[in-house]
């Protein structure tokens, strides 16, 4: 991930980063619509809330704490991008969310139409997954759990991120975080759905880059 020329990593940077805002962005709008957050994020606001943190600082510190726990067992899936996701997502979201809530009142739209909103974001969301990967830099802290787990036990990765994800929304659930239908539709079809986004575009506009690198 590291051994590219300088012109690749500034195009790869570039998805990597607009991948990010994508997430972030989705997330935001997902939750301004009170309809929850993806799990991960979900479980983390949960928790800051309780602890008296901002969401921002709390997941700042629990990425940091996984990344140390991911560079003992794999180094290799660690990369720039994860040290962009590790710092950025959380505050871009409370950002993003407090400029949505700024001008959007959910309680004013027909559930429709919140509904509707909610699937945008989600397909949002995922195709900033898809960007984000595919620019090849490492993955985000709580997407390298399942692989690392995979190289050291008899499951598949599909079997293992579903048990990982339902383990976070349970908990998500139990401390009070915004677990909602965008949580779970996030937990099931985001896989298929980075799939879909990463063959029919993220992964050949990434190889594009490399060409043109």
């Amino acid at each position: 991930m590291f051994s590219i020329n300088g012109k690749e990593f500034i195009w790869k940077a570039l998805m990597s980063l607009i991948g990010i805002t994508l997430i972030s962005f989705g997330a935001a709008l997902s939750q301004t619509m009170n309809m929850g957050l993806d799990p991960f994020t979900a479980i983390n606001t949960g928790a800051s809330e309780l602890l008296g943190f901002t969401l921002g600082n709390y997941q700042l510190f629990v990425n940091a704490a996984i990344l140390a726990i991911i560079l003992f067992f794999d180094r290799k899936i660690i990369g720039w991008g994860t040290i962009f996701n590790l710092v950025l997502v959380g505050y871009m979201i409370e950002f993003f969310i407090s400029m949505l809530e700024s001008f959007i009142d959910p309680t004013q739209l027909a559930f429709i139409v919140q509904l509707l909103i909610t699937v945008v974001a989600i397909l949002i969301f995922t195709f900033g997954v898809a960007l984000y990967m595919d620019a090849d830099l490492g993955v985000s802290p709580y997407d390298a759990i399942a692989p690392v787990i995979t190289d050291r036990v008899s499951a598949s990765y599909k079997t293992v991120r579903m048990i990982q994800d339902i383990v976070v929304v349970i908990t998500a659930w139990i401390l009070g975080g915004p677990v909602g239908v965008s949580t779970f539709i996030t937990g099931f079809m985001a896989g298929p759905l980075i799939d879909f986004f990463s063959n029919r575009f993220t992964s050949k506009l990434s190889d594009k880059v490399e060409e043109k690198a």
